[in-house]
């Protein structure tokens, strides 16, 4: 049986140089699922290191890329090279949505991930 969604909070969207979505977690939103991609800096690493880096501070472990995320009406799945989250988007307002789904779509302009349900 598959784990049931994390409560997201809130949700909080950077569109300058560094495109980042951060998608606080729990009640509180405490802990942090955040999405994140530095175009301008990305010549200087190696084709294999470079896409959007997922990095999650609860589980203390070094970013990994994004693979997919799938956006439905309630919940969104993020699946990265480490692992799945799947992300209860209920109390998320649309400005917010939008705003994210607007970024993720600047995040894949080389199509480096799979992105549906937008």
């Amino acid at each position: 049986m598959a784990a049931s969604p994390q409560h997201v909070p809130f949700l909080t969207v950077e569109d300058e140089d560094d495109w980042v979505i951060s998608f606080a977690l729990g009640p509180l939103g405490t802990s942090r699922l955040t999405l994140t991609r530095a175009p301008r800096l990305e010549f200087m690493l190696r084709p294999e290191q470079r896409g959007v880096s997922v990095g999650c501070a609860e589980a203390g472990q070094r970013p990994a890329l994004l693979v997919a995320v799938q956006w439905g009406a309630q919940c969104v799945d993020v699946v990265s090279t480490a692992r799945r989250y799947s992300l209860d988007i209920r109390k998320i307002d649309s400005a917010a949505r939008a705003a994210a789904l607007s970024v993720l779509g600047k995040m894949n302009f080389d199509q480096t991930f799979q992105l549906a349900g937008v």
